[in-house]
């Protein structure tokens, strides 16, 4: 069976996109949290990684 990607597991991609951006732009302010910015950015890779992780065929 191919490994599809469901409706879910593309906002579970959005949203980690919308997290690394989110992210790179509060790094990049004179002001901004570089804490906050890099646990965005790690929250991101990580929901992409679940992301692909449940996109995977299972094992027959």
């Amino acid at each position: 069976m191919p490994a599809e990607i469901t409706p879910v597991t593309g906002l579970a991609l959005v949203a980690a996109l919308a997290l690394v951006l989110g992210g790179l732009w509060l790094l990049r302010q004179p002001g901004g949290n570089r804490t906050k910015a890099v646990l965005m950015m790690v929250a991101g890779v990580v929901v992409a990684f679940n992301a692909w992780i449940n996109s995977l065929p299972l094992p027959s």
